[in-house]
């Protein structure tokens, strides 16, 4: 067997174990700028008020999905 193979195997095997999926993937998901906590965490520390900071950090979410949707669109302008 190979070592990707096996490799799957011990992945699939693992999340089959895996009894609280969410809590096992949620240091990932709030290390991803997908995440509004990613973007909370990247409020300057100046800010203190915690409902500033979640202003702040979801203010930068919105503009960095509107930077992907602009992509997204540039994107498909040129391949039109």
């Amino acid at each position: 067997m190979s070592h990707e193979l096996n490799g799957r195997i011990g992945a699939l095997e693992s999340w089959a174990r895996t009894r609280d999926r969410a809590a096992r993937t949620a240091k990932a998901r709030k290390a991803s700028p997908a995440s509004v906590d990613y973007w909370i965490d990247r409020v300057p520390e100046d800010i203190t008020d915690p409902d500033q900071r979640r202003t702040a950090g979801e203010e930068a979410h919105r503009a960095h999905m509107l930077r992907l949707a602009a992509a997204s669109a540039k994107a498909r302008r040129k391949s039109a």
